[in-house]
Order: structure tokens, then C-alpha cells, then sequence
């Protein structure tokens, strides 16, 4: 709907031939006026009188309009006799119920994390091998103050309408963070200031220090390359330390070592040494590394064969106790999968041969997998001893795979009993299921030491364990009387039934001595354990 501007000043007029507006006093309403334009006379009417047009709100966008009340007018009417609706007043400031802007929540956000992460290094990373490990107080105590002040610009930012409590929590976070260089001390000098001893006594010691063999100058130009000095002070803690006896530290220098490898070639060190995995630690010396291990054998030799299982042992430097590796990135390198997968393939054993000598576990897992029920054909004994070291290496999971494998591919006479053995004790004294193949083997094999663990796990279960239990002969009857004198109704039928297959002179005392007593079920299998061991004679 329309509506005049009457209720105003001024009317607001357009000319009838020119359409030229003017505004005049709302008391020349009905009076001839002219044209200041192109001077024509007409009167002023409803015909002449610009009509705004009534809008809504949402129809037009202008912001100024943003200030208006959209509460109704009040109107006048009669009063009414039930309870009226009552708006609340317009807010004074819009800003308290507008919306957080997504800067600002960007802004907060990044101040919050910039703080914590920097934070979590000043706390942590002073560890050897770690982000800050090396960097001196002063520096951290630049890092600190940097992040505090870039933090502190962003929370003020990020709350404009609570500058107040944006700059106490600033305050806050600057003093928390400067606090941090002087509380977490560990790791702040140098690694690369490799000092010696000093020297002391007379001018004749001086004069004789001064005159170092070509030797020393070599071990002296080493120490500096390798930065040597968290392996010196390793080797001095270790010496102070109880139970070093046969072990000590070693330096492993690897030349070439990829930064995305050398995870993969700490654990396999770890794991294959027994070294102490909370003190060994592998320090960056650009474009190398030096991993110092701690709690290792003392021959360098056998820890020099065990890398080289990813690289070529160029040195042994006995003095410094560091060994020197050209790492071959090459064999962290995963083989064709489809060639991998085909025992037909010209290639097959030989890619998962060389998976198997990878030092990460999950590779060689898979290739086991892949061999288990390949026949063995080509490098049967490198296969099968890489198998047996795999039931050494490996956890629970692994070696439960290995069985199977080392089943088709072992041989008598391979060395594969006493490692099998005592991953069986392992496992059975840690209260896990023991993997059903390495016991298998150890009985095909006829190792006797296995006796004690069969007749526990067969006590226990003696549906899976009876076959596997009785295959290994005479020598279990024994045990077997021993069970069926205390053992369940179950037990005592399982072991009449072992003792038809292997008994003896002391079966048929046993046997007999039971008939009599026997439940007619239990009876059935005395009386054919009975036949079966008199006509064995």
C-alpha cells in the first residue's frame, strides 16, 4: 500500500510536463505553484504528490535501516480484557547478541595451539634425540618469547569485546612460557662442543700432549665429525652403572640413512641387541646419523653383522667403539606384489627371500605368509634360516605365522629345535595360547624338552593336544600315568587312549588295576588299550 508524505514538512512535488521534483510547504496544498524549470503552472494535488512506496523488512538492504525497531507500532484501541503480548526493549549494543566471527575463532585457535606446541617442546624436547635437544638457554629462551608475543597478538585479537581479560590471559600464557627455559634444563649445551680432557702438569706433559700421533689426530678429526660427545658421556654413565658385566655402549655411524628410514633401523638395532630402547637414541649429524646403543655385547663384530642386514660395514673403529655403515636405502624398498604372490613366477622365491631379510617385521610377517604354503624349492636352507630367526625376533603374532613356514621349509638338523624351544617356554610361561605349529615341530622332531609344556597344555585342553601329545612316544608315558591318576573322567579317558598307542609293562599294571573300578564307557577303552598294547608284544 501507498501512502502520502503528509504528516511531514514538506510535501514532496513532481511537475507535470518536465518531471522535475521540488519540495514546498505543506500549506500551498491546493494553491497554484510554477515550475522552476520549464515555468509551467499546475496545482498542487493528489495528481502531482510523490507517493513513497511501503516496504518490508528484508526488502531493503540498506544498513542503516539496521537500527529500527520491527516491534509493531502501538496503535489505539479499546482496552482489552485478557492479557496482552509484551516485547522486550531493543537491545542498546547489537554487538553483545551478534555472532562470533570465524576469524576470530581462527585467530583464538592458532593462539591457543602455537602456545601449547611450543610448550610441549621446551618441556619435551630437550630429551636426547629431541627437537630442542642441543640448543642453548638463550635460544630457548628466544623461542619462548617470540611465541609468547605472537601468541599474545592473536588472543587480543581474537577478543576484541573483552580486551581486559584477553590481556591478563596473555599476561598469563608470556609468564608461563618465559618460566619454561629455566625449569627444563636437560639437553641445553651444545652437542657439538667435543672437549678432551684437559691438560695439566708440568711443561714436559705439554710438550709431550702436543706431540700426537698421526693416530690421535685421526680419533680427534672423527670425534669432531660425528659430534662425539653424547657417546662419551654414555660410556661414562654406563661405566658408573651395576650389571654391565659382557655389555657395554656402541656408536653406529650411518652414512646415508634416509630420515623416513630411521625408525625402522632404531627398533630393529633394539630389538635384535637387546639394547636399553629408553637410552638409545639416534642423534642427526647432516646428511648422517649416529645412533648411540647402550646395554649392548661388547663384540663389535656381531653387532657389525647385524647392520649389515640394510647396509655395508666400511669400519670398525675400536678406539671410539663406533662402527661406520653406508646405508642401502634401496632395501627399505618393498618388492613387486604381484611377483611376490605367484609361486609360478621366475621370481618368486627370490623377492620373498629378500623380504624375509627385511628389518621390518610387518614385510617379513607377509612374505612368511606367502611361503608357508610355497613349495620349497630354491634357497630352502636360507629360507629356513631366516625363518628360525624370525621365531627369535619376533612377538607372538609372528611367530605363530613362522610355525606353519618352518614346517614346510625346516629340516632336520637345522638348528631350528633349541630356538623353537625356547620361544615355546617363552610363551607358555607368559600365560599365552602357545602356537599349535612350533609345538608340532618340536614333537616331528622327537625334542624331548617339549614334555613338560605339551603335558600342560594337553592337561588342559585335550581335544587339540592328544594327537600332537601321543606322537612323541614312549617317552611320554610317564607323564601320561601321572595325569590319568588325578585327572578328570575326561583327562583319564584321554590319557587310556595315549596309553594304547605308546604304552608299556606300566600301562597294563595301570590299566588293569582300573578295569575293575571303571564306568562301562571308560571300561570299553581299557579293553582296547589293553589289546593294543599286547599286540605291539
Amino acid at each position: 500500500m501507498d501512502h502520502s508524505p503528509t504528516d511531514s514538512e514538506n510535501l514532496a512535488i513532481r511537475c507535470p510536463r518536465c518531471s522535475q521534483r521540488f519540495k514546498v510547504g505543506i500549506e500551498l496544498r491546493e494553491r497554484m505553484v510554477e515550475c522552476g524549470s520549464c515555468e509551467q503552472r499546475f496545482r498542487v494535488n493528489d495528481d502531482v504528490i510523490v507517493r513513497t512506496k511501503k516496504f518490508y523488512p528484508g526488502e531493503n538492504r540498506r544498513r542503516s535501516l539496521d537500527g529500527f525497531s520491527r516491534v509493531p507500532k502501538t496503535m489505539v484501541s479499546a482496552p482489552a480484557n485478557f492479557q496482552t503480548v509484551q516485547y522486550s526493549a531493543e537491545p542498546s549494543n547489537k554487538s553483545l547478541v551478534e555472532p562470533v566471527s570465524p576469524l576470530r575463532v581462527v585467530l583464538g585457535f592458532c593462539a591457543v595451539a602455537i602456545l601449547t606446541m611450543v610448550a610441549l617442546m621446551l618441556i619435551f624436547g630437550g630429551t636426547p634425540g629431541g627437537v630442542l635437544y642441543g640448543t642453548v638457554h638463550s635460544k630457548r629462551l628466544m623461542l619462548a618469547g617470540f611465541t609468547a608475543l605472537l601468541s599474545s597478538v592473536l588472543l587480543i585479537a581474537a577478543n576484541p569485546r573483552a580486551r581486559g581479560m584477553a590481556i591478563l590471559g596473555a599476561f598469563a600464557a608470556t609468564s608461563g612460557l618465559l618460566s619454561l627455559p629455566y625449569l627444563f634444563t636437560a639437553g641445553n649445551q651444545p652437542v657439538d662442543s667435543v672437549t678432551d680432557a684437559p691438560v695439566t702438569g708440568t711443561v714436559g706433559n705439554v710438550a709431550a700432549a702436543a706431540a700426537v700421533s698421526e693416530v690421535d689426530d685421526e680419533l680427534a678429526a672423527l670425534k669432531k665429525e660425528i659430534n662425539y660427545a653424547p657417546m662419551a658421556r654414555e660410556i661414562e654413565r654406563f661405566k658408573s652403572s651395576p650389571g654391565s658385566a659382557g655389555r657395554g655402549v656402541a656408536g653406529i655411524w650411518l652414512r646415508g640413512l634416509k630420515e623416513y628410514h630411521r625408525l625402522q633401523v632404531k627398533d630393529y638395532i633394539v630389538r635384535t641387541t637387546s639394547a636399553d630402547p629408553d637410552i638409545s637414541h639416534m642423534y642427526p649429524r647432516p646428511p648422517d646419523y649416529l645412533m648411540v646403543v647402550s646395554g649392548v655385547t661388547d663384540d663389535l663384530a656381531e653387532l657389525g653383522r647385524l647392520c649389515g642386514r640394510f647396509g655395508e660395514v666400511t669400519r670398525v673403529i675400536e678406539p671410539l667403539r663406533v662402527i661406520e655403515v653406508v646405508v642401502d636405502n634401496a632395501r627399505f624398498v618393498e618388492g613387486d606384489q604381484d611377483k611376490m604372490r605367484n609361486p609360478q613366477d621366475p621370481s618368486f622365491y627370490e623377492l620373498n627371500r629378500r623380504e624375509l631379510d627385511s628389518i621390518d617385521l610387518e614385510r617379513a610377517r607377509r612374505a612368511v605368509v606367502r611361503l608357508a604354503t610355497a613349495e620349497p624349492k630354491l634357497y630352502r636352507k636360507d629360507i629356513a634360516a631366516r625363518l628360525v630367526e624370525l621365531v627369535r625376533e619376533g612377538d607372538l603374532t609372528l611367530r605363530a605365522e613362522v610355525g606353519p613356514a618352518l614346517l614346510n621349509w625346516g629340516e632336520p638338523g637345522d638348528g631350528a629345535e633349541k630356538v623353537v624351544l625356547a620361544a615355546v617356554r617363552e610363551i607358555h610361561d607368559g600365560g599365552n595360547d602357545v602356537p599349535e605349529a612350533l609345538v608340532k615341530l618340536l614333537v616331528d622332531r622327537k625334542e624331548l624338552g617339549v614334555i613338560p609344556f605339551i603335558d600342560d597344555l594337553w592337561s588342559r585342553d585335550v581335544t587339540k593336544w592328544e594327537d600332537i601329545y601321543a606322537d612323541l612316544g614312549a617317552p611320554i608315558e610317564d607323564a601320561v600315568i601321572a595325569r590319568h591318576a588325578k585327572g578328570s573322567i575326561s583327562l583319564q579317558m584321554s590319557a587310556i587312549r595315549i596309553l594304547g598307542r605308546i604304552g608299556g609293562t606300566k600301562s597294563v599294571a595301570l590299566l588293569e588295576a582300573a578295569h575293575g573300578t571303571a564306568v562301562p564307557e571308560v571300561r570299553v577303552l581299557i579293553e582296547r588299550a589293553l589289546a593294543a598294547i599286547r599286540a605291539r608284544g
